[in-house]
C-alpha cells in the first residue's frame, strides 16, 4: 500500500537557448585552444605557461576540484553497504587487569535505494565536480588573460618609454634653434619658454610612464605567483600585429563549453537533483542491518559460540510540521533560481562576445584613423617649421603643430594596445578554458535537449 502510494511524475523543461543564429562578424582562422599563441610571442607563451603552473587562485580552484571529487566519492560509497567491526570489554574498578566479559562482531548496514534518493545525490555530487571543473577552466582563462594584458601594458610603456626619449630629443634640438634665433633677436623669450614648457611636458608623461612600467611588472609578478624579484628578465619588443578574426561558428555551438555556461548548467542539474533528493526523502526508508558476534563472560571462550542476526527497519515520515514538505518547495524555488541564471549567463555570453566585435570593428578605424592623422600632422609639422625659420610663421602656429604631432604619435601605441586588448578580451569570451586537466574524474558532455525535472505526486 505505501509503495503504490508514493510516485515521482517528471516534466519537461526546455533548456535549449533562444539565442541569435548567428554573430555579427565572422573570421577564417581556427580559434587555437591555447588562443594566446595566435600572437606568436614566444615570451607570452613561457609567462602563462608559468602563470598556469604557479598561480595561487588556480591552485586554490584545483584543490575545490579535487575536494568536490572526494565528495563524489562519498556519495557514492551510499549506494554500497558498510561493514564495521566492533569490539567491547567490560572490567571491575577493583580488578582491571581481568575482564568479565567481552564481545567482537562485524555489524552492516544498507539502505534500499527504492525511490532513488541516494542516486539523486550521487548526481548532485557529480554535477558539483563538474561546476568546480567549469570555476577552474574560468580561472584558468581570466589568468591566461590578465597575464596577456599585463605583458602587452608593458609592452606599450617600453615603446612609449622609447618614444619619450625620441620626442625629447627632437623637442631639445628645436629649443637649441629657437635659443640661436633669439640670440640674432629674431623671435620673443616668451617662444624660448614655450619651447622649455613643452619640453617639461614631456618628461611629466615620461615620469608617468615609468610608473606604469613598474605597475605591469608587478601585475606579472601577481599572476604569475612568483615574487618580483623572480621574475624572469623582460626583453623589449614591440607590440604584435592583431591576429586574424577567428572563425567562431554559431552561437549555439561556439558557446556551450564557455566555463561560466558549464557552471551554470552544472548548478541547474546540481538543483534538479537535490530537489529530487528532497522530494524522495518524503518517502519510507527501507533500511537492512545486519551483525555476526561473539559474547561471553570469559574472555578464554570468546570465539566458541557466534550469533547473527539480521534486521530490517521501515522509517515513515507521519508528522514534522510541514517540514519536509518545505525543503521540497524550497528546493523548487532554488531550481527555479537555477534555471534563470542559466538563461542570464547565456545572454551575458553573447553580449560580451558581441560587444568585443562591435568594439574591435571601431578600433580599428580609430588606429587607422590615427595613423592618417599622425602622417599628415608631421607633414604640417615639417612645412610650418620650414616656414618659421624662414619668418614666415608664427611660433605659436609652430608649437601647436608639434604638440599635435607628439600627441598623435603617443595616440598611435595607445590605439594599439586597446586593440590587442579588446582581442584578448575576445578570445577570452569564445575560450573554453580547457587548458590543463583540472580533475581525474571524468567531465561530462553537456547535452542541450529537454531536460528532466523531478516533481512530486503523493
Amino acid at each position: 500500500m505505501l509503495t503504490s502510494s508514493c510516485s515521482i511524475q517528471t516534466k519537461e523543461l526546455d533548456v535549449i537557448p533562444d539565442i541569435e543564429n548567428s554573430f555579427i562578424d565572422e573570421g577564417k582562422v581556427e580559434l587555437a585552444t591555447n588562443w594566446w599563441q595566435s600572437f606568436e610571442d614566444a615570451k607570452l607563451n613561457e609567462l602563462i605557461a608559468i602563470g598556469l603552473e604557479n598561480n595561487q587562485s588556480l591552485a586554490s580552484s584545483l584543490a575545490k576540484v579535487k575536494s568536490a571529487t572526494a565528495g563524489l566519492t562519498v556519495s557514492q560509497s551510499n549506494k554500497y553497504p558498510d561493514l564495521n567491526l566492533t569490539a567491547s570489554s567490560r572490567s571491575d574498578f577493583d580488578n582491571m587487569d581481568k575482564a568479565n566479559s567481552a564481545s567482537v562482531g562485524l555489524t552492516s548496514s544498507w539502505e534500499l535505494d527504492l525511490w532513488g534518493r541516494i542516486a539523486s545525490l550521487e548526481q548532485r555530487a557529480v554535477w558539483d565536480v563538474v561546476a568546480r571543473q567549469a570555476l577552474y577552466k574560468a580561472r584558468a582563462n581570466a589568468v591566461a588573460g590578465s597575464i596577456a594584458n599585463a605583458w602587452f601594458g608593458w609592452i606599450a610603456a617600453t615603446d612609449k618609454q622609447r618614444l619619450f626619449a625620441d620626442q625629447y630629443k627632437r623637442t631639445n634640438s628645436a629649443l637649441k634653434v629657437i635659443n640661436r634665433r633669439f640670440a640674432l633677436g629674431k623671435n620673443s623669450i616668451t617662444d624660448i619658454w614655450q619651447q622649455q614648457r613643452l619640453l617639461e611636458s614631456i618628461v611629466t608623461q615620461q615620469t608617468v610612464n615609468d610608473a606604469r612600467l613598474a605597475i605591469f611588472a608587478k601585475q606579472l609578478a601577481l599572476w604569475l605567483g612568483v615574487k618580483s624579484s623572480q621574475l624572469s628578465q623582460l626583453t623589449q619588443t614591440s607590440l604584435p600585429k592583431v591576429p586574424p578574426l577567428p572563425s567562431i561558428g554559431l552561437p549555439l555551438s561556439a558557446l556551450q563549453y564557455r566555463p561560466d555556461i558549464q557552471q551554470a548548467f552544472a548548478e541547474l542539474q546540481a538543483s534538479n537533483a537535490s530537489m529530487a533528493a528532497a522530494v524522495t526523502d518524503r518517502f519510507p526508508r527501507i533500511t537492512l542491518r545486519a551483525s555476526y558476534s561473539t559474547n561471553k563472560n570469559n574472555v578464554q571462550d570468546l570465539f566458541d559460540d557466534w550469533s547473527g542476526s539480521l534486521i530490517s527497519s521501515l522509517v515513515l515520515p507521519l508528522f514534522d510540521a510541514g517540514a519536509k514538505k518545505a525543503v521540497v518547495k524550497q528546493k523548487e524555488y532554488d531550481l527555479q533560481a537555477s534555471f534563470a541564471d542559466y538563461k542570464q549567463t547565456w545572454l551575458e555570453a553573447i553580449y560580451a562576445v558581441e560587444t568585443s566585435l562591435i568594439t574591435e570593428q571601431q578600433l580599428t578605424k580609430v588606429a587607422n584613423n590615427i595613423d592618417l592623422q599622425m602622417l599628415l600632422a608631421k607633414k604640417t609639422e615639417r612645412v610650418i617649421s620650414s616656414k618659421y625659420l624662414n619668418g614666415k610663421a608664427s611660433y605659436l602656429t609652430l608649437l601647436k603643430a608639434q604638440e599635435t604631432s607628439l600627441n598623435l604619435e603617443r595616440q598611435v601605441v595607445d590605439a594599439q594596445k586597446e586593440l590587442i586588448n579588446n582581442r584578448v578580451s575576445l578570445y577570452r569570451e569564445l575560450s573554453h578554458g580547457n587548458f590543463t586537466q583540472a580533475s581525474d574524474v571524468e567531465e561530462k558532455e553537456t547535452n542541450f535537449s529537454a531536460k528532466t525535472i523531478i516533481d512530486e505526486n503523493t
